[in-house]
C-alpha cells in the first residue's frame, strides 16, 4: 500500500501522512501479534529467574533499533539483583512491550532520546524501572486499561500494556506508570523476590529464549518500517540477522560474509528481477541461491511464478503471517542441515 501511494504524486503533507499511517500499521501489527502470542501461551511456568539476565537478553533484541533511532541506552542493573519467581518468557515479553512503547513515544516527539533501565530492591520486591525522555503520559492512571490510547500516531492500540498489567498481576507483582518531574515517562515493574537468596550454581541464569532459528540471515528490504518489523520477528525467533536496504550493499554482504538464509524483497526498486538475482547468486556465491526466500507485495507475473516453481524457490506474499515467515526460514535452514548431513555421509562412505 505504501509504495503504491508513495508514487501517486501526492503533495509533501499527504506523503508524510501516508508514511506515518504505514508505520502505524506496522506497529499495530506488532502489538496484535504480541496479543496473539500471549493469548496462546500456557499458564506461567514459574521458576527462580535471574531478572538481570532476562533484561539483558530483551535489551539485546532492541539494541540495534535504539542505536539507529539515535536513542541512548543507559543501564543500571546491579550484579546482586536477587532472583524472582516467574516465567522468564512472559517477563521478556513484558519488558519488550514496555521498551517498544518508550521507543515509539520518544521518536514521535523527537529525533533522539534517552532510555534508562535500572534495577533495585524495595522491601520484598525486585523492581525494574524504564525511564524515557519522551513527552510523558497524558493519563497515567488509565494507561493499563484495555484499548486506552491517545490519538497521537505511534501510541498503538493500547493492548500491549493492558496485557503486561495482567501478566505482572498474575506473577503477584505490580506495574505502575508516572510522569517524571524532569520530563518523560517512567514505568516501574515490581516482582516478589524469590525466597531463595540466590540462584543455584547450575541455573545461574534464566534459560535462554527458545531459539527456533539457529543461523545467520541476510534480510533485504527497501522500506525501513518493513525491514524493522521482519528483523524483529527473525531476531525474536533466535536468528542472527544482518540487514540491507540496497542491492549494492546486498551484493557486498554476499561476497564478503557467509549466510545460512537470505530473505529478500523480490522487487527491489531498480534492482534485478527474481530470475536475474538467482543467476547472479549462482555465479558469485554458488549454493546461496538454494537458500533464498523471496517476498512480494504485489501479485507476481506468470513468468516469475513459473521460474520460482521450476527452481523450487520459496516465496511469501505480503502481508504474511509472522508464523509463515519463521516457518519458511526454518524450512530453508533444515534443508541446508539435511544437505550437510548427506554430504558428510557420502564423504565418510567414500
Amino acid at each position: 500500500m505504501h509504495n503504491c501511494l508513495e508514487g501517486a504524486g501526492l503533495d509533501h503533507r499527504s506523503a508524510d501522512y501516508v508514511k506515518k499511517l504505514f508505520k502505524q500499521a506496522q506497529r499495530t501489527h506488532r502489538v496484535v501479534q504480541n496479543l496473539l502470542s500471549f493469548a496462546r501461551q500456557r499458564k506461567p511456568q514459574k521458576q527462580d529467574v535471574d531478572l538481570k539476565r532476562v533484561l539483558e537478553e530483551t535489551l539485546t533484541l532492541r539494541e540495534y533499533d535504539l542505536k539507529v533511532s539515535n536513542i541512548a541506552l543507559e543501564r543500571d542493573l546491579p550484579e546482586d539483583m536477587p532472583p524472582v519467581l516467574g516465567d522468564p518468557h512472559q517477563l521478556e515479553q513484558v519488558f519488550l512491550n514496555v521498551i517498544n512503547n518508550a521507543l515509539d513515544a520518544m521518536l514521535e516527539s523527537n529525533s533522539s532520546g534517552v532510555l534508562k533501565v535500572r534495577g533495585f530492591r524495595k522491601n520484598n520486591f525486585v523492581c525494574v524501572e524504564f525511564d524515557d525522555s519522551g513527552p510523558g503520559i497524558k493519563d497515567p492512571s488509565r494507561i493499563f486499561d484495555p484499548f486506552y490510547t491517545t490519538k497521537t500516531v505511534g501510541k498503538g492500540t493500547g493492548l500491549g500494556l493492558s496485557i503486561c498489567y495482567g501478566i505482572i498481576k498474575e506473577h503477584g507483582g505490580e506495574i505502575v506508570a508516572r510522569n517524571r518531574e524532569e520530563g518523560g515517562a517512567a514505568i516501574e515493574i515490581r516482582l516478589p523476590a524469590s525466597e531463595k537468596k540466590e540462584l543455584p550454581a547450575v541455573a545461574a541464569s534464566s534459560p535462554r529464549r527458545e531459539s527456533l532459528l539457529k543461523g545467520r540471515v541476510l534480510l533485504v528490504e527497501d522500506e525501513e518500517a518493513v525491514l524493522e518489523f521482519e528483523r524483529d520477528v527473525l531476531v525474536g525467533a533466535g536468528a542472527d540477522v544482518t540487514t540491507s536496504l540496497s542491492m549494492d550493499d546486498t551484493k557486498q554482504h554476499l561476497q564478503n560474509s557467509s549466510f545460512d538464509v537470505m530473505v529478500m524483497n523480490g522487487r527491489m526498486p531498480g534492482g534485478p528481477s527474481a530470475a536475474e538475482m538467482y543467476r547472479w547468486m549462482s555465479d558469485h556465491c554458488s549454493g546461496m541461491e538454494k537458500r533464498l526466500l523471496l517476498t512480494f507485495s504485489t501479485v507476481t507475473d506468470q513468468e516469475t511464478r513459473r521460474f520460482l516453481q521450476e527452481q523450487n524457490v520459496p516465496s511469501l506474499a505480503k502481508p504474511f503471517e509472522v508464523a509463515d515467515l519463521i516457518s519458511q526460514v526454518l524450512g530453508l535452514l533444515q534443508r541446508e542441515d539435511a544437505a550437510d548431513q548427506k554430504a558428510a555421509a557420502a564423504s565418510s562412505g567414500g
